[in-house]
């Protein structure tokens, strides 16, 4: 009778067991159900080029108008203007305006509707798709970390010993402090989704990561479009002056409600109601104080001296 109790709660011990198996395996196939989405979409327009890229010289938008889907609105409305490698490129304007449109178009997220947009002379479209963006590095504000390492996040590659390139990429967005602090240091995983003794950071702390990734990748075109909506005006403006420094010759677009990013960059692109308003310096711009330009910036500038003003009465308070 005791051998038949022991195998009745052993076989009940391995259903239980099975049934868990079976739920974890549930959970899994949940998590790369998304993935499994994603590898199927077809890339369609986008995979039809086939000319070959490994720089940009050049970007030029000409007469380029578009409007979402399913609507009539025109967000880019007859737009013309010209990048040249090397340039530093504020894009600034209202809620609405227009601003990150220019981007998802340069990235090839949708088509003009009329006009053309030109990489060095030529027509975004003709060019291969992975080649073209193998070209530029983009850090959106809906940025996505995953749960591997930091390290791992910012490289998007299994490294086996600690690259330090990710270190030195890390202390130019103020997180190296940080990332030494933990226990494994740059292998530190992300998230405790998968492990409960991962890391977590603050919004702040994660966009910075992201803009660590777009770094990393090393291409010869950046584009910024507002990763660092979660920082303090002063934090911002301290990441886009070491980011300024890190970019070098590279070409770089930044993207931000605050104008910190504007007194870096060598012109200033206003965008106004879907137009172009202005395209030059950050000094010539400030010459009409009627300006949209110089409107943002004056008020802006109040704000962010109340900012260091505080953070600098918050930190003696600290001290003393």
């Amino acid at each position: 009778l005791t051998m038949y109790v022991s195998a009745a709660v052993g076989f009940s011990s391995a259903v239980i067991a099975l049934g868990e198996a079976v739920i974890d395996i549930m959970q899994v196939l949940g998590y790369l159900e998304p993935f499994v989405e994603l590898m199927e979409i077809p890339l369609a327009e986008n995979d039809k080029g086939s000319e070959s890229i490994d720089i940009i010289e050049s970007i030029e938008f000409e007469n380029v108008s578009f409007k979402y889907p399913k609507t009539d609105r025109l967000i880019l409305d007859d737009i013309s203007f010209v990048i040249e490698k090397g340039q530093k490129i504020s894009i600034v304007g209202l809620n609405g305006a227009g601003k990150s449109t220019i981007v998802k178009l340069i990235c090839r997220l949708y088509k003009p509707d009329s006009g053309k947009i030109l990489i060095n002379k030529k027509d975004i479209h003709e060019y291969s798709y992975k080649e073209y963006l193998s070209c530029i590095s983009a850090v959106f504000q809906d940025y996505k970390l995953f749960n591997f390492s930091i390290q791992e996040n910012i490289s998007c590659k299994d490294i086996s010993e600690d690259d330090p390139k990710v270190k030195n990429i890390l202390d130019m967005v103020s997180m190296s402090k940080k990332i030494e602090s933990l226990p494994n240091g740059v292998k530190s995983l992300f998230g405790k989704e998968y492990d409960e003794e991962g890391v977590e950071f603050s919004i702040g702390q994660s966009q910075k990561i992201a803009i660590a990734r777009a770094l990393y990748k090393g291409s010869g075109f950046v584009i910024l479009d507002e990763p660092t909506s979660a920082l303090d005006p002063i934090a911002e403006a301290e990441i886009y002056e070491n980011f300024n420094d890190l970019v070098g010759d590279k070409t770089a677009i930044y993207i931000s409600h605050r104008m910190s990013s504007s007194v870096f960059c060598d012109k200033i692109l206003v965008i106004n109601e879907g137009k172009i308003e202005a395209f030059d310096t950050h000094k010539n711009l400030l010459k009409d104080e009627n300006s949209l330009y110089s409107k943002l910036f004056t008020s802006q500038a109040v704000n962010y001296r109340y900012e260091k003003v505080m953070k600098t009465y918050s930190a003696v308070n600290d001290i003393v």
